[in-house]
Parts: structure tokens; C-alpha cells; sequence
């Protein structure tokens, strides 16, 4: 590992308020928030063991639905 980089962790964000998403798509919204922490890493350049943790925010009506995926990459 590269002297002076430090991981830190990292949040990709995923809006599903402007998306076509079906009510039970909800593996893509995860899938894009994923890909968008990865985007924004930053971390030195080599393998790395990661801890994965999915969380959203849920707008609850009748029914709620998932408005936002995150997904942080530790």
C-alpha cells in the first residue's frame, strides 16, 4: 500500500425519485449506488478486503416506497 493514502469510507447515492424503477427493482438501486461509491473511491491502487452496508431512505405512504439508495463501501 502507498505511503500517505488512508482509506476512508465511501457513500454512493442512487435517486430513485427521477427513475423508472418498478417497486421491485429495488437490486438496481443498490447495483447504481454501488457503482457510484466505486466511481468516487479513492483508494490506493491494489486489493482490498471491504465491508458493504446498504441502507435507503423510505418515504412511507400507502404503500412506502424507496426514494433514495445508499450504499457505503468501509
Amino acid at each position: 500500500m502507498e505511503q500517505g493514502r488512508t482509506r476512508t469510507p465511501v457513500t454512493g447515492k442512487f435517486d430513485a425519485r427521477d427513475s423508472s424503477l418498478k417497486p421491485d427493482d429495488h437490486h438496481i438501486g443498490w447495483s447504481r449506488a454501488l457503482q457510484d461509491a466505486l466511481d468516487n473511491i479513492g483508494w490506493p491502487i491494489g486489493q482490498h478486503q471491504a465491508q458493504i452496508v446498504f441502507g435507503a431512505v423510505v418515504e412511507v405512504e400507502n404503500p412506502g416506497h424507496v426514494i433514495e439508495y445508499h450504499v457505503t463501501v468501509i
